[in-house]
């Protein structure tokens, strides 16, 4: 069977093959006889009318199908002999023909799982990452939970300042727009928290319970929404209530609201909570710096397409959420999703990747994730979800995510045997 064989550099592999006259005159007889025997022919039995009948009443479809059953036995030899090909797209068949003199002839393309030269880790030496866990970052965690239990007085008998919580009903509209007023009663806004337009923190300088000021704001002229951009918004705000922040003293009697007996007890709880995320961040830290100088000589342009389109994919997906989240519909505002994904690209490139190179150490080193861990993971995550282990398994199989997470299981094995084998602690 004669074929050629075209790699081009984003692993994108084009297959033509031809098979001769008497193989497609072969395989074309075995298909008439499939359709003979289960084919019903006005005025024959089932099973006894006569091969021309059967091609005269079903030519198209033997062809169709003889041709897709050639296409497949004919990639099916290329597979067989060429050793290494790992096809991550389904093979897209075209000038799928038959000649003049009863031969056939066709062309197919598909990607490629890309195989990396990849450099040696020996004398690749890891940085040295303090896992100490000092007294101010304790009391600084301290400070935040201490933020976290404020509680809010009333302070309607004072000017408001930086800090102090302003209540108002806010009324917002854009010049020369069509679109509905923005209205909030009861809009509860902290000055210079940055969680409202710096011009109405400015605006509600100094003022007092029962007076109205007004804010201006020019949007900026690249806005994504171009029905806003350049556009100034005028704010109304009536004030109705000042309050002041209060926050509660850091002692025992903290500690035991948040159901620790001591304050020592909450330090040294927090000292441990600091410590595991101090070693999730070295052990970041040591997987990317491992991970770019493995891929330091691999050009990132040459990565399959469909897989970086994918990429790119989950990448606006997770920002269409993040606004979704915001109470921002995607569909409603003028954003450029071409542009966004351009810029969102190269990293999605960099994923794929990280995640190339890990699937191929994982095979060269033969990492297995034995059965038991990825069980106890779903034990954790039953746990954490409040049902029955076996009933969150049976889920995750029924959304076909049960083979994603013993994927996921194996990357992180694969990741500390990196570490490992240059001289990395794994915890």
């Amino acid at each position: 069977m004669p074929y050629t064989l075209s790699r081009r550099a984003d692993n994108t592999v084009e297959v033509t093959a031809e098979l001769d006259a008497a193989a497609v005159a072969s395989e074309r007889a075995e298909i008439v006889r499939s359709f003979r025997k289960k084919a019903t022919v006005p005025g024959f039995r089932p099973g006894k009318a006569p091969e021309s009948a059967i091609r005269a009443r079903f030519g198209e479809e033997i062809e169709q199908e003889l041709k897709e059953h050639l296409a497949g036995r004919l990639l099916g030899e290329v597979f067989d002999a060429e050793e290494g090909l790992e096809p991550i797209t389904r093979p897209a068949v075209s000038d799928a023909t038959f000649d003049d003199a009863g031969g056939f002839r066709m062309k197919a393309e598909m990607e490629l799982r890309p195989r990396f030269q990849l450099p040696a880790l020996d004398g690749f030496e890891l940085p040295e990452v303090s896992l100490e866990v000092s007294e101010p970052e304790v009391e600084g965690e301290l400070e935040s939970i201490a933020e976290e239990h404020a509680s809010w007085e009333p302070a309607d008998g004072e000017v408001a300042v930086d800090g102090m919580l302003v209540e108002a009903d806010l009324h917002g509209h854009m010049e020369g727009s069509d679109q509905e007023p923005y209205e909030e009663k009861a809009a509860r806004i902290v000055i210079g928290d940055g969680s409202v337009p710096e011009q109405i923190s400015e605006a509600l300088q100094g003022v007092r319970v029962g007076e109205q000021r007004i804010a201006e704001r020019r949007l900026p002229d690249d806005d994504p929404d171009q029905r806003r951009a350049g556009k100034t918004v005028r704010y109304t705000i009536d004030v109705t209530a000042l309050k002041r922040k209060v926050r509660p003293a850091v002692d025992d009697e903290l500690a035991r609201t948040l159901g620790f007996d001591s304050l020592e007890g909450l330090k040294e709880r927090i000292g441990e909570v600091l410590g595991n995320s101090k070693r999730r961040q070295r052990r970041e830290q040591w997987r990317r710096g491992l991970l770019d100088h493995l891929e330091a000589g691999v050009d990132v342009n040459e990565l399959p397409p469909s897989l970086v389109s994918s990429a790119v994919r989950e990448d606006l997906n997770r920002f269409a959420y993040s606004m979704a989240m915001q109470g921002v519909a995607p569909s409603s505002s003028d954003i450029n999703w071409q542009e966004l994904a351009a810029r969102v690209e190269p990293g999605s490139r960099r994923r794929v990747l990280d995640m190339l190179v890990l699937e191929q150490l994982a095979e060269t080193w033969q990492i297995a994730v034995p059965e038991a861990d990825v069980d106890a993971y779903i034990n954790l995550e039953a746990r954490q979800r409040g049902i029955p282990a076996g009933e969150h398994k049976a889920n995750l199989a029924k959304e076909r995510k049960l083979e994603e997470l013993r994927g996921s299981a194996r990357i992180s094995a694969t990741v500390d045997e990196m570490i490992r084998r240059v001289g990395g602690e794994v915890e």
